[in-house]
């Protein structure tokens, strides 16, 4: 081992001494004005001893002086050659992670003053202002170039912290602060053309988390804009978020007022019951007599032959000869019947709802319904075949619609505007089309939070009465009861529609709404 270590040191110690006569041969065609030539010798002893920065730093130096001498590939090969090589165990690779966290914004600087609270009472100008000011809070003050002196202030305050006496400062002596890190800050005169120079500018992303109207939130941004003249607002739909552009003293409150206004919305869960009830009853009873007979003549007048019908079994005749006649009598009914029927519809679901904004849902199938479509003949009167356009068709709703937008009152009360709508099919049809029924409910109630309500309801109810008997012998009193056949038939149908709201979410009056310091139109407050 000692054997190779000698080896080892003897021959670096050769590859040294090369390099240095070739860095000198460098030298010598530098002072000769051959910048090509030196380039290239120093880049050679760089390559012959990798660990000495001189000669790395030299041919770097010249690199720009003897590209006018020499082909660019040249160069480029001899740069390679003199790259410092990197050390394999000090830095791991770039990976795809690391790429993507270099490419993440950074947030502002922020100051970070000494805690506590203190009291001043100074007399003194601006520069020797903030250098106290900064010195009593651990920080360091710097000035702008054009920063101006000016006469002396009297400035005096009790128990503030660094921030509190700083904004202070910044109002007597009518200047801002640029956090640089934090413990340094630049004090620049507050001016427009300063703060559009020496302001930061920055870029803040919203989310918007919850459901919103895309009107209501265009009208937010609108406001929130030209509150503050914000430069640049812009809102992703698909990944629903808002980004605001511009100096931090107007992105950052303008970002606390967009929040309050976008975050505090109230949602209320809404339990819908509907109830449909249909009863029927039908009655009949009496005696079913026949109330039209058949005359048959069977008299021998001219000798005219008779016949008697076959569907007569039964014939009462009278008269004779030429004058004699059959009635025909069919059998009496004796009638006593009664169906009675009772069905019940349980639809029952839950919608969440945003204050002030509606929510739908449907229960039952969407069925087709064609709109359009050729019923002439297939073919022509020449024998040719005639075009069949293809039928259009459209969907409807069938089973229940339920559109509901709640307006919430505090913590107790709730308003409703319900609509609610059953379609189902009648059975019937139009050219092929089936006859849909449609029955709406609109209805408007004020609810108390948790409490059960019945919103709306429908019924109808239908009776009639049918009495059919021979003409005089069903109006004989008693016995006419006996004489005729009596047929009754009600039906009910009830439709009833309970609600109740639960609260999900605090309104906002129930918020403790945030104090946001934004300073005056001409001088706004930059954030420390």
């Amino acid at each position: 081992m000692a054997g190779l270590s000698s080896a080892g040191l003897q021959a670096a110690t050769a590859a040294g001494d090369a390099a240095a006569k070739i860095y000198e041969q460098g030298r010598m065609a530098e002072r000769s004005g051959h910048m090509a030539s030196a380039y290239l010798l120093y880049s050679e002893a760089a390559a012959l001893e990798p660990t000495n920065q001189l000669y790395w730093l030299k041919s770097q130096a010249l690199q720009s002086r003897a590209a006018l001498e020499s082909p660019p590939k040249i160069l480029a090969k001899a740069a390679e050659s003199v790259a410092p090589a990197a050390d394999s165990t000090a830095f791991d690779d770039l990976n795809l992670k690391d790429r993507s966290a270099a490419r993440i914004p950074q947030p502002p600087v922020r100051l970070q003053g000494a805690p506590g609270l203190k009291d001043f009472d100074l007399r003194l100008d601006a520069k020797a202002l903030w250098v106290q000011l900064a010195r009593a809070y651990n920080l360091d003050a710097v000035f702008d170039g054009d920063y101006q002196t000016g006469p002396p202030v009297h400035f005096q305050i009790t128990q503030v912290d660094f921030r509190g006496a700083l904004h202070a400062a910044e109002a007597a002596t009518g200047s801002f602060v640029v956090p640089i890190s934090g413990r340094l800050m630049l004090v620049v005169k507050d001016t427009e053309q300063k703060r559009r120079e020496l302001e930061p500018t920055v870029f803040a992303v919203i989310p918007v988390p919850q459901a919103i109207a895309t009107q209501e939130l265009v009208e937010i941004a609108q406001a929130v804009r030209q509150l503050f003249t914000l430069e640049h607002m812009a809102w992703d739909s698909q990944q629903s978020v808002v980004v605001m552009r511009d100096r931090i003293s107007r992105v950052v409150p303008a970002r606390q007022v967009f929040e309050e206004l976008v975050h505090h919305r109230p949602q209320v869960d809404i339990q819908i019951e509907l109830l449909e009830v249909d009863r029927s009853y039908s009655l009949a009873y009496g005696l079913d007599l026949p109330t039209t007979f058949q005359l048959i003549y069977m008299g021998t007048f001219w000798n005219s032959p008779f016949a008697i019908p076959a569907s007569i079994t039964k014939l009462l005749t009278f008269g004779g000869g030429q004058t004699k006649f059959g009635i025909g009598i069919t059998d009496a009914t004796l009638l006593a019947n009664m169906t009675s029927s009772n069905s019940r519809t349980l639809v029952r679901t839950d919608v969440h709802a945003i204050d002030g904004m509606p929510a739908t849902v449907h229960v039952g199938d969407r069925f087709p319904v064609m709109t359009a479509g050729y019923f002439g003949p297939a073919s022509s009167s020449q024998g040719g075949q005639v075009y069949l356009p293809p039928p259009s068709f459209s969907f409807e709703d069938l089973g229940v619609n339920v559109k509901v937008t709640p307006h919430i009152h505090g913590m107790d009360e709730v308003t409703l505007d319900l609509e609610t709508e059953f379609k189902v099919l009648s059975g019937g049809s139009n050219n092929g089309i089936p006859i849909i029924s449609s029955r709406k409910l609109a209805t408007k109630v004020r609810l108390r939070e948790g409490e059960w309500g019945l919103v709306s309801g429908l019924l109808t109810s239908s009776e009639a009465r049918t009495i059919h008997g021979i003409a005089g012998l069903m109006n004989i009193p008693a016995l006419g009861q006996l004489l005729r056949k009596t047929n009754k038939d009600e039906t009910i149908s009830e439709v009833l529609v309970i609600i109740k709201p639960t609260l999900l979410s605090l309104p906002p009056d129930q918020y403790v709404t945030p104090t946001i310091w934004t300073g005056s139109e001409m001088r706004p407050a930059t954030p420390l």
